[in-house]
């Protein structure tokens, strides 16, 4: 069994939702055998003293306290650990948007969860629709907006719109939790919308709205991807915004969804194949809005969902038959082996660089 690095906690407005995750995560640890080797990072980027990311895992903290001062230096918390792999459960920017994958490359240490590549890929809206577009997947028709053309010539962004009826929805292309996002019933609040919505990135989504159901599905594996059973959000308020998700109880969550066979199967197939064209391996939640039985729309892909009590992602895993000790179980094993590769394709280029410098000599 593994010495795990358990990283929570973090920058984002997920905090809370990453501690919650990472007490989870860390009984089905101790459950599968691993030792659990807390690493918290606060609010303000500071990764904390082991003692307060413990008390945190045993629920004494709901959410850790800034440190205050330079981040760099606390780094030590990281690079002095000793750990087999580590298991990042920061949600949100600066966890899964890539940053936190490439420092765990940087310090050469297996990490659950997928690449840098496909980690920013995922959580850039924009991009991610672009690279499923080129994989012939369904996406929702949308225009992105920037905040360089916005400000130059905001009339001209909104003739760009006016191929959508309203409502349509106003999104920041780059975040999570539906921060900033807006449903835009008359064009006259576009232009309100899109200006909120910059205050969370540069670049924005405006898309078409689908009524429909929303339906999640669980994906994970390495070189082979599995699908899960599929759930079903159904939200409290008119869409699953940030305070239905955390600050409300409105929302219901079902597993599995009322959906026959045919679709079932249509939407797992769909959930590998969004996950694999963006090179992803490890896990993902794949989101879809269903219009009809022939509509089905990606709707995003979250490369490091939730791992709360109430969470979709381990609940489908549970009721496809992967307990949550199996889970962890097979994520920390998927971390491994990816590593491993990862070093023999390193050492492959370097063997290559070595036989071309001998064949000249």
């Amino acid at each position: 069994m593994a010495n795990v690095g358990l990283i929570f906690g973090g920058r984002s407005v997920e905090h809370q939702v990453s501690v919650s995750s990472a007490r989870t995560i860390a009984g089905a640890l101790e459950a599968a055998g691993h030792q659990v080797v807390p690493l918290g990072i606060a609010p303000d980027g500071c990764w904390v003293d082991p003692a307060l990311a413990t008390r945190a895992l045993a629920g004494d903290l709901d959410s850790l306290p800034s440190v205050g001062g330079p981040i760099a230096p606390t780094l030590r918390r990281l690079l002095q650990v000793e750990v087999d792999v580590l298991f990042p459960i920061v949600h949100g920017t600066w966890g899964e948007d890539g940053t936190l994958q490439g420092l765990c490359e940087m310090i050469d240490v297996p990490y659950v969860g997928t690449g840098v590549l496909s980690s920013a890929a995922a959580m850039d809206k924009a991009v991610a629709k672009q690279l499923l577009e080129a994989a012939g997947l369904p996406v929702v028709g949308y225009e992105l907006i920037d905040r360089r053309s916005f400000t130059h010539s905001p009339e001209e962004c909104l003739r760009r719109l006016e191929r959508f009826e309203p409502p349509v929805f106003v999104k920041p292309s780059v975040g999570g939790s539906s921060v900033g996002i807006t449903k835009v019933p008359h064009r006259e609040g576009l232009r309100a919308s899109i200006e909120n919505a910059l205050r969370f990135d540069d670049r924005v989504i405006v898309e078409h709205n689908i009524t429909g159901r929303e339906l999640e599905c669980a994906v994970l594996g390495y070189q082979q991807l599995e699908a899960s059973a599929i759930g079903e959000i159904v939200a409290g308020k008119e869409f699953y915004d940030y305070a239905d998700k955390y600050l409300e109880e409105g929302a219901e969550l079902i597993a599995p969804a009322e959906l026959d066979a045919a679709t079932t199967e249509r939407l797992q197939a769909i959930a590998v194949e969004a996950f694999a064209a963006l090179g992803g391996w490890g896990m993902a939640r794949v989101d879809f809005l269903l219009e009809s039985a022939d509509r089905i729309y990606i709707n995003e892909i979250n490369t490091l969902p939730g791992f709360t009590s109430i969470s979709m992602y381990p609940r489908l895993w549970e009721i496809s038959g992967l307990s949550n000790a199996q889970l962890v179980d097979r994520l920390v094993d998927i971390a491994m082996r990816r590593h491993r590769d990862r070093q023999r394709l390193d050492r492959g280029i370097k063997d290559w660089i070595a036989e071309l410098t001998a064949d000249r000599s």
